[in-house]
């Protein structure tokens, strides 16, 4: 008898996928932000929120520039941070299943009437990027020398005053962010790869913890409720 309580006792304290995951977010006015009272606000917070709640997971939520996010991500073991799913990243992580589309686009000006048929005539024009973004290595390996800025308002607004031709971003967040920063919207110029954003985790994030993800994902997709939160 005391050997069964002895392995009650053992079943209690085993780890589940319950258990909780650090998710480091990149900022993106409108859509990710950090708060004064130290709490975050946005839709894709919102989003993030919906899947830890569906998963049963709980997310404690960590603010980072998304090349410190992604580095983080690959060091500790319980980290998890939202990016697309480019080639050169998933070797790197452990995925969940895709969460939406994403494009990295090169925005320019609604007022430039300006048209350029592909990323070869981009690369001879000013072009611009968050410094150590996704987005930025990528147009680097694409052969471009981004000019960097800290900041997503630093870069609009440097597209809206002439300093850049095209500002390289995703298009998550597009409009929303321009609102938030109280900055005419840009059009999108040219697209530059299309992608799915998911949640990319550390390669000791366990298995169950993932199935846990993607069961939630796949529901939210199913009733719908995925689609209600707006990311354009």
């Amino acid at each position: 008898m005391k050997r069964c309580w002895w392995v009650l006792l053992g079943l209690l304290v085993l780890p589940g996928h319950a258990e909780s995951l650090r998710m480091l977010l990149a900022p993106v006015p409108g859509i990710m932000e950090p708060r004064a009272d130290g709490k975050q606000s946005g839709d894709g917070v919102d989003l993030m929120q919906a899947i830890s709640r569906r998963s049963g997971i709980a997310f404690q939520y960590e603010f980072y520039p998304q090349a410190r996010a992604i580095l983080l991500t690959q060091q500790q073991a319980d980290a998890c941070t939202p990016i697309a799913q480019l080639q050169n990243l998933k070797p790197m992580f452990k995925w969940s299943a895709p969460i939406l589309p994403i494009q990295i686009v090169l925005v320019a000006r609604a007022d430039d009437a300006r048209t350029w048929s592909g990323l070869e005539q981009a690369r001879k024009l000013r072009v611009g990027a968050l410094r150590g973004s996704m987005v930025e290595g990528r147009l680097k390996q694409l052969g471009f020398f981004p000019e960097e800025s800290a900041d997503f308002r630093t870069g609009l607004r440097k597209l809206q005053q002439g300093h850049l031709d095209l500002w390289g971003m995703v298009d998550v967040g597009l409009s929303t962010a321009s609102s938030k920063l109280d900055l005419p919207p840009p059009r999108v110029a040219l697209v530059v790869e299309r992608s799915d954003v998911a949640l990319a985790c550390n390669n000791k994030v366990s298995d169950e913890a993932i199935a846990a993800l993607n069961q939630a994902i796949a529901a939210m997709r199913k009733d719908g409720s995925i689609q209600k939160f707006p990311l354009r």
